[in-house]
């Protein structure tokens, strides 16, 4: 606000506040009267008496009231929010409101109601009914002063203002006699309100016009004056007469004045409205009150010539009423003449039209001319023609003129046509009947009704005007042709009779097809006679009269035979005419028919002619034609003529034309070569995609009257094309048109056993990857479902998607569909399905044994991977598998690469996971399903653990693995709640007893029922105490029979009850006399046994006897050497348990054993060895564990024997494993775990061979690589201080990184590789071996001296390693990424593998590398950024290094100078003194020369070291300036040439001390003032040219002698030596001695008599 506006706005508040005395105790502040005069203010005006706010008690309260005062509408509505707020605390805490609080809102809300603001209108209306509500009772007095403007509220031209002072009213006054009540008693106040409104508020009494612009101010008076009006109408309207007894004098003073009805020509059409809506209330209720010449002047002298623009029809309806009730007014009461005549103002009016009103405008305007008295209408007698002057014309052509005018304005809706034209026909219809003469009524006819029908049938510019431009044209004209023929029949007939002969003559006038408006003018022709025979017919159903009749039939006879002579003559191109023959037949066939020379003329002619004309342009038209004719003739001849010249024909766009007609027709039935004809033309259009050939087999196809067989042929030749890659678009193409045209067909063509590959080959296409195609088949395939659904049998989409489930559980292979639009399909038909129906649903879309056999079949006959025994329970069991080599197995795959027994598995879960499914299904279902689920979710485990091995998909996508975990641990979950819920239910135990009874013999199929019993019966033992070995007598006959698997699952799922114990004593017994050499086969099945029971009884091992276990492990450890490896693996799993408890027993088996897994470690590392590598890796970590070691010296000693062998042993075996990957690969990575902890364990035993641990980093296993990297990573700094020495030793030494070391930092892995891995689950190995080669790279740079770091960086800038790496540091943190990497999340300055997750790990490595980069080499770093040359990049490197890295490598490099500062103190004449500012990142040297200090400043910026240290001299003293600034320039190059870091600071540093030391060294103070100095911060720079060769200092001002005739001085030092010399010999002091200096240096110069003065 300008502070000119602010002067204005305080100077109104204060002369309103000066006006009312403020809030003086004497200004009687309850007066209504003002202090301008003593005259009552309006409650309404801007100018006001303030409330009384003294009786508020709460100063908020205060607040808001003065808020409300203001002007702001923002004020006032925070205002109005905080009263509101104040209100409802009241009322929760039940407290009445004040009486000041209600009187002074009594004051303020009549004009806040009116505020300009809408959000102020509608909080003071919710306040109003907020406040009625908590005062109650109190309320009452306060009404009349309110009720006015709480009532008008409700008319508010603004909604929402309006909805809520009706919420506000119904809230105080519930019911509706209340609310009626309220207008009874209150009806005095409520008039006298609005009446004050309309009678005295003007604009500037409700606005203050200072403040308020003149727009704002006039909408708040039409707003308030509108509503003051509707409130007068509704009272009216409400009240009887009889109870408006207390205000009659009132409402009559009202309505009689005029002052209200020259509201009728306001300029607001909310006003307009208003006082509109109050005179058909009025002529309602109290029409007697009405005073004509008032409602005549005021609504149609003066309101009739005004714009009604938004309250049109309200005034039409008000004047409409007024016509019929007060006639007069137009009349007697009109007081106009001349330009202002009634009829003038009215034919004004009539021309504006309905200016944005309803259709129902017009109707209106109907009632006006009906009630509009005669002489208005049509003047005195009908204004005979022949008694007017001859520039005038008569009334009715005025009235007529001026109402079609407004018909065809340009400004009517179109959606008012049919209305407008329909109320212009009535009004000449109340014309033409009162016109007394005939002649007239002709030309009103021929004039004002004639011209419709004309430009109806044939338009032209000139007509335009008589255009109907409604949506029904032909109503309107078929009105005006009736009313013609009302009136005057031969007229009519007249007329008829040339427009026939004007379309005869267009008939034969069309132009030839040569032309170039060929096309147009034949449209035209065909337009024009169908509105024509449109017309005819509905005349001849509506007209009764025979001689009509005749004359229409005449003249369509005559129509008739000019167009088929035309097309005769013409060759059938003008089809104009044809189209006229066929719409005659089509719309008057009994007509025609009747006609018999008509009938015969069109027989003779599409049997004789048709076939001539089969290819003209008129083809489908004739077609069509004789479809009509029959039965009625035999055009059979026509039919059969006409289809075999389409087969003689060659090729072309006539024939097709033809073609599609003749599909399109009836013939279609029963005609082979049409239907030929249209399979070829299929074809056709799925090797070409032509447009005109979809049209024929669209045509063909959708015909209702083609014969099944055919389109079937037709839909199913497209469904076989949508599998050829070629014709796929084409046929989709087809589909989709068909669909559009003949939905209905695809869908009962779907339902059929034939059809239903249609949907499924659909919805496999909307899975696919070409988006083209995907959307397009996807669409389609909802249209056919919607159809199926919609159709008269709501059963076929069911009986569609069953077939199609079917066929989809019974085969996989490269068509079939994807398991999500499986379950989609099934889900939609379980849940549309009826509840009785819904089981014999289940039944058929579920799968059944049949499929569920067919689907295990290849996969249970498999052995699976022998390194499965390290993650299985069973481990080795699967040894004993009978027949276990390795065999081809013949599976198929869908495009996905899922196996059919995958996809039954994922089928199954999803469709439980969305669906309640499992509740319908018996319980036989229900044990098929539970059963085999149990056995895919084993062999899905497998394949999971080990890709390959068991092949149930074969696809490389990283997801898929992802997806059948997800699936695996839904299917156990399910089984979960199935089973373990209630486990003694039937379900439970049938499971578990078909399971066990599958598990008997040794075939594949037993190993894995057997692993599937284990796995469920173990957990039911661990939910609920199952115990396994319940059942004494089946466990033992399951230990005695051959049936291994059986008795595993038995065991493992087994307690550790009795039975176990006892079984596992009676195996230890076993073992312990078994010869393994020579029962291999008996040996291992004990063991698996044992091993069983280990393994499910977690502590049992501690209830046998320790002497078992001592003879035990004495036998079987002696029997390792003779065992095969599966044995040799189970024994050292059994070793697992069984040697914790035997660690105090001495014996010589510890050495046989540690000597055994040194062997075994050096063994194979194929997939048949990995569990005994990994039972030996198991073992030797319990055997290191030193609670093991110290309880037992042999153990003890022999691993300190074996310890150094055991380490190169892990270091060869390491090397052997490098080249595995195990990513995919469960049991391998299971053991490069465990060998990479015991390598770390390892670490200080590890002397030798670390160079062969180089290659191990570029393995494909990341726990090898992050073992080798530990490894290194601590070795590395070890031996940089030896190198170091050797270094300072050999003068030509020059150190190395290590070749193997920089083969790995040669080349990073390619973008694109890494751009296609999942972070989310792993880094990339290859990134990994880079990323952490480069991080032992840097670790050589701890511990290395200055000069060994130098040889270290120039090894790295031979090749190009540094920027390969910084490239890839920034396209992975920064460039590629739409944010950069927040690097203030990791600890830049160290790294820890494995502790993030793979993604934040590879940043975190990414950023520590890149702050090594910067701290170790930064030169490189710099030349890197330098020179990129995307610009982008250049800013987005500066931007994250100097917010992120930057702050960090400055705190390091300041820290480091602050330490290095105490080791540089010396005792030379001149320290260095550095200060460390880690707040403004500078450091400054100084150096102390006499009593003055020279310093420089070292200033890091933002961005190092990307951007260069500045070294800037701070404070020069005793050099001159150009020496000064090349010192300067000498330690900037120091910090430039350097390799960066603090040394390259502390070079600096060091290099400028040397040049200030240079500088002073031999410089002597001087021998009076002792300062090296001078006062102009010189060095001495003169030597004694007369007495001695001493440099002195120059010659200070204190000391300066005079100058000798030669220019030259002589030193004082000189002179004294002369002088004190004597003083010092006679010891002459004080006063004296200072008298006798002075003459004897003045006596060197100067005269003795001036001495003497």
């Amino acid at each position: 606000m300008t502070k000119k506006a602010f002067k204005s706005q305080a100077s109104s508040s204060r002369a309103v506040s000066g006006a009312f005395g403020g809030f003086s105790n004497d200004a009687g502040l309850g007066s209504r009267t003002t202090g301008l005069g003593g005259i009552a203010s309006s409650p309404l005006s801007h100018v006001y008496e303030p409330p009384d706010l003294r009786g508020l008690s709460d100063p908020n309260v205060v607040v808001a009231f003065k808020n409300l005062q203001k002007k702001d509408g923002t004020t006032k509505s925070k205002a109005l929010e905080d009263l509101q707020l104040y209100v409802q605390s009241l009322n929760s805490k039940q407290y009445g409101l004040e009486e000041a609080m209600l009187e002074a809102w009594s004051k303020v809300y009549p004009r806040t109601s009116i505020d300009n603001s809408r959000r102020v209108r509608q909080l003071a209306h919710n306040l109003q009914g907020q406040i009625a509500t908590l005062c109650g009772k109190r309320f009452a007095r306060c009404m009349p002063q309110l009720v006015g403007a709480w009532l008008a509220g409700v008319y508010d031209n603004d909604k929402a203002v309006s909805r809520a002072a009706q919420d506000s009213l119904k809230h105080v006054f519930p019911s509706e006699e209340k609310f009626k009540t309220v207008w009874l008693v209150y009806q005095v106040d409520i008039l006298r309100s609005a009446q004050d409104i309309i009678e005295k508020e003007t604009t500037n009494t409700l606005s203050d016009e200072r403040t308020t612009s003149p727009d704002d101010a006039l909408s708040k008076y039409t707003r308030t004056l509108g509503a003051a009006v509707m409130t007068i109408t509704n009272l009216i309207e409400t009240i009887p007469q009889t109870d408006l007894a207390k205000s009659q004098a009132q409402v009559e003073s009202i309505i009689r004045g005029a002052q209200i009805w020259k509201l009728a020509t306001s300029s607001d059409a909310f006003v307009r409205r208003a006082i509109y809506r109050l005179l058909v209330v009025t002529l309602a209720k109290r029409k007697e009150d009405l005073d004509p010449a008032v409602i005549s002047a005021n609504m149609l002298t003066s309101a009739l010539h005004i714009s009604q623009d938004g309250s049109a029809y309200g005034y039409v309806k008000a004047i409409a009423l007024v016509s019929a009730e007060i006639p007069l007014a137009w009349t007697l009461h009109y007081q106009g003449t001349g330009k202002k005549s009634a009829r003038n103002r009215l034919c004004h009016f009539l021309r504006t039209g309905s200016q944005g009103g309803p259709p129902e405008y017009w109707g209106c305007i109907n009632d006006l001319i009906e009630h509009l008295p005669t002489d208005i209408l049509v003047g005195e007698l009908g204004d005979k023609i022949d008694n007017l002057p001859s520039d005038e014309l008569p009334s009715y052509v005025k009235v007529l003129n001026a109402l079609h005018d407004g018909v065809v304005n340009k400004n009517e809706p179109r959606t008012n046509s049919n209305a407008a034209w329909n109320t212009y026909l009535s009004a000449s219809e109340i014309t033409a009947r009162s016109l007394r003469n005939s002649d007239q009524r002709t030309r009103l006819l021929a004039s004002f009704v004639q011209p419709i029908l004309l430009q109806y049938i044939r338009p032209s510019p000139e007509h335009s005007r008589w255009t109907i431009a409604g949506p029904q044209p032909q109503i309107v004209c078929i009105k005006a042709c009736l009313q013609v023929l009302n009136h005057d029949e031969p007229f009519f007939v007249e007329h008829w009779r040339g427009l026939s002969a004007q379309i005869v003559e267009d008939i034969k006038t069309s132009l030839p097809e040569q032309s170039k408006d060929y096309i147009r003018s034949q449209e035209s022709l065909r337009a024009e006679t169908s509105r024509w025979h449109n017309l005819r017919a509905v005349l001849l159903e509506e007209v009764k009269s025979s001689s009509l009749h005749n004359v229409l039939s005449d003249t369509l006879e005559s129509e008739l035979e000019y167009a088929i002579s035309t097309l005769k003559a013409r060759n059938g191109k003008p089809y104009g005419a044809a189209a006229t023959v066929e719409t005659a037949m089509q719309l008057m066939p009994k007509l025609i028919l009747k006609m018999r020379a008509t009938k015969t003329r069109l027989c003779t002619f599409v049997n004789n002619d048709s076939r001539d004309l089969i290819f003209s342009p008129s083809a489908k038209y004739l077609i069509h034609t004789m479809e009509l004719l029959q039965p009625a003739c035999d055009v059979t001849q026509g039919f059969n003529q006409c289809t075999q010249a389409l087969v003689e024909a060659p090729e072309s766009a006539q024939k097709k034309a033809a073609l599609q007609a003749f599909l399109s027709s009836r013939s279609i039935a029963n005609n082979e070569s049409l239907a030929s004809m249209a399979k070829l033309t299929l074809e056709q259009a799925l090797r070409k995609d032509d447009p005109n050939d979809w049209d024929i087999v669209v045509a063909g196809a959708s015909n209702a009257h083609a014969r099944k067989d055919l389109t079937d042929d037709l839909l199913a030749t497209m469904t076989e094309s949508l599998s050829i890659d070629a014709q796929r678009l084409p046929s989709i193409h087809g589909l989709e048109l068909l669909g559009k045209r003949n939905t209905q067909l695809m869908s009962d063509y779907s339902s059929t056993p034939e059809g239903s590959p249609l949907l499924a080959r659909l919805l496999y296409l909307a899975d696919g990857p070409d988006d083209t195609v995907t959307h397009r088949a996807q669409g389609l395939s909802i249209l056919l479902q919607d159809a199926m659904l919609a159709g008269p049998d709501g059963n076929q989409i069911s009986g569609s998607v069953v077939n199609l489930i079917k066929r989809s559980l019974c085969e996989a292979n490269v068509e079939s569909l994807s398991i999500e639009s499986l379950v989609k399909q099934a889900v939609q038909a379980f849940t549309q399905s009826p509840e009785a129906d819904k089981f014999a649903l289940v039944a058929e879309i579920l799968p059944g044994p049949e499929q569920w056999a067919r689907a295990l079949e290849p996969f249970v006959s498999t052995p699976p991977n022998p390194s499965i025994a390290i993650t299985t329970s069973f481990g080795g069991a699967m040894t004993l598998i009978e027949n276990a080599h390795k065999i081809e197995v013949n599976v198929s795959y869908d495009d996905t690469g899922q196996s059919l027994l995958l996809r039954v598995m994922r089928y199954v879960i999803d469709l439980f996971n969305t669906t309640s499914m499992f509740g319908v299904l018996s319980t036989e279902q229900r044990l098929v399903l539970a059963k085999n689920l149990a056995v895919t979710v084993q062999l899905a485990g497998d394949n999971l653990s080990v890709q390959g091995s068991m092949p149930l998909w074969v696809s490389s996508e990283t997801g898929i693995a992802s997806d059948v975990g997800d699936s695996i641990a839904q299917a156990q979950s399910h089984l979960a709640s199935w089973l373990f819920a209630a486990p003694e239910s039937v379900l439970t135990e049938s499971v578990l007893s078909q399971l066990l009874e599958a598990s008997l013999g040794s075939s594949s199929t037993a190993y894995y029922s057997g692993r599937a019993f284990s796995a469920i019966a173990t957990e039911l033992s661990q939910l609920h105490g199952f115990s396994g070995d319940e059942d004494v007598s089946r466990l033992k006959s399951a230990l005695k029979s051959p049936d291994t698997f059986t008795a595993a699952a038995l065991l493992f799922s087994a307690s550790g009850g009795p039975a176990s114990l006892r079984s596992c004593n009676e195996l230890l017994a076993d073992l312990t006399v078994f010869k393994f050499r020579a029962e291999q086969k008996r040996c291992l099945r004990s063991l698996i046994l044992l091993n069983c029971i280990f393994e499910g009884s977690e502590g049992l091992v501690d209830e046998v006897p320790q002497q078992r276990l001592v003879f035990f492990v004495k036998h079987i450890v002696e029997e390792l050497p003779q065992a095969s490896s599966p044995a040799q693996a189970e024994i050292i799993r059994a070793l697992h348990a069984v040697l914790p408890p035997l660690g105090d027993v001495y014996g010589s088996f510890w050495g046989l054993l540690f000597d055994f897994m040194n062997l075994a470690l050096c063994g194979s590392t194929e997939d048949e060895n990995l569990p005994l590598l990994s039972a030996s890796l198991r073992l030797l970590s319990i055997l290191r564990k030193p609670h093991m070691q110290e309880r037992n010296d042999d153990l003890l000693d022999v691993w300190t024997d074996y310890k150094c062998s055991l380490a190169k042993t892990l270091i060869g075996l390491i090397s052997k494993l490098k080249d595995y990957p195990d990513e995919s690969h469960q049991p391998r990575r299971i053991v490069n775990e465990i060998l990479s902890r015991q390598l770390v364990g390892f670490g200080t035993f590890i002397t030798e061979d670390v160079e062969d641990l180089y290659p191990v980093i570029a393995s494909e296993s990341e726990a090898l690589q992050i073992a080798a990297y530990e490894i290194l990573h601590a070795i590395i700094p070890n031996k940089q201080e030896q190198v170091s020495v050797e270094k300072a030793l050999e003068k030509d030494f020059e150190a190395k990184l290590p070749g193997e070391l920089l083969s790995l930092i040669l080349a990073p892995p390619p973008m694109d590789v890494l751009a296609e891995a999942d972070f989310g689950r792993n880094m990339p190995s290859s990134l990994r071996s880079y990323l952490l080669s480069w991080k032992l790279t840097f670790d050589h740079w701890t511990g290395a001296s200055y000069t060994l770091q130098a040889d270290y960086t120039k090894n790295l800038a031979d090749g190009t390693y540094l920027p390969n790496l910084l490239d890839l540091i920034f396209q992975i943190t920064v460039t590629s990424r739409h944010k950069p990497v927040d690097a203030s999340k990791f600890a830049a300055e160290t790294y820890g593998p494995g502790v993030e997750t793979p993604e934040k790990d590879t940043h975190w490595l990414l950023i520590h590398l890149y702050y090594l980069i910067l701290l170790r080499v930064p030169t490189p770093a710099k030349i890197w950024w330098r020179d990129t040359t995307n610009r982008q990049t250049n800013l987005a490197v500066q931007t994250w290094t100097e917010k992120y890295i930057s702050p960090i490598i400055i705190a390091t490099e300041l820290s480091a100078i602050k330490d290095w500062v105490p080791s540089q103190v010396t005792a030379d004449d001149n320290p260095l003194t550095v200060k460390v500012s880690h707040t403004t990142h500078e450091i400054t040297a100084s150096i102390p020369i006499d009593e003055q200090t020279t310093s420089i400043s070292i200033r890091l910026p933002p961005s190092y070291p990307l951007s260069r240290a500045e070294v800037a001299g701070t404070l020069r003293v005793g050099v001159p300036e150009n020496k000064w600034n090349s010192w300067i320039r000498n330690a900037q190059g120091q910090i430039t040439t350097s390799e960066g870091g603090s040394n390259a600071l502390i070079d600096c540093l060091l290099a400028w001390k040397r040049n200030v030391t240079a500088a002073m060294k031999g410089q002597t103070e001087c021998a009076i003032c002792y300062s090296v100095v001078g006062a102009d911060k010189t060095l001495p720079k003169k030597k004694c040219p007369t007495v001695c060769t001493t440099p002195f200092p120059f010659i200070d001002l204190g000391c300066k002698l005079p100058r000798r005739p030669a220019g030259n001085f002589y030193p004082l030092l000189c002179i004294l030596d002369v002088i004190m010399l004597p003083l010092a010999v006679e010891k002459i002091s004080g006063a004296n001695a200072r008298v006798l200096i002075v003459q004897k240096l003045l006596s060197c110069w100067l005269p003795i008599s001036v001495v003497q003065k």
